[in-house]
C-alpha cells in the first residue's frame, strides 16, 4: 500500500494496545467514554487489542483497518 501522505511504500503489520484504543477529536484526560462523533475502536478491559495496520517509516504515519471490529459510535 502506498502512503497517502508521501506516496512511499508502507509496511504491513498490526497496531496493538494494552487494553483500549480509540480515535477521538480531542484528548481525553481521565476516561475514554465516547463523545458525539467519536469512535471506540475496541473496548476490552481484560486483554490487549490489535488491528491490521500499515506503517510508513518515511513520514511516520500509520493507517489501520478496523472493519473486523465491533465498534461504538458516540
Amino acid at each position: 500500500m502506498k502512503c497517502p501522505c508521501c506516496n512511499q511504500e508502507m509496511e504491513a503489520g498490526y497496531l496493538q494496545t494494552g487494553t483500549r484504543i480509540a480515535w477521538t477529536r480531542e484528548l481525553h484526560k481521565f476516561s475514554l467514554l465516547p463523545r458525539k462523533g467519536e469512535v471506540i475502536l475496541e473496548n476490552n478491559v481484560f486483554k490487549g487489542v490489535d488491528f491490521h495496520a500499515q506503517i510508513c517509516k518515511h513520514c511516520k504515519k500509520v493507517v489501520l483497518d478496523y472493519s473486523d471490529k465491533n465498534y461504538e459510535e458516540g
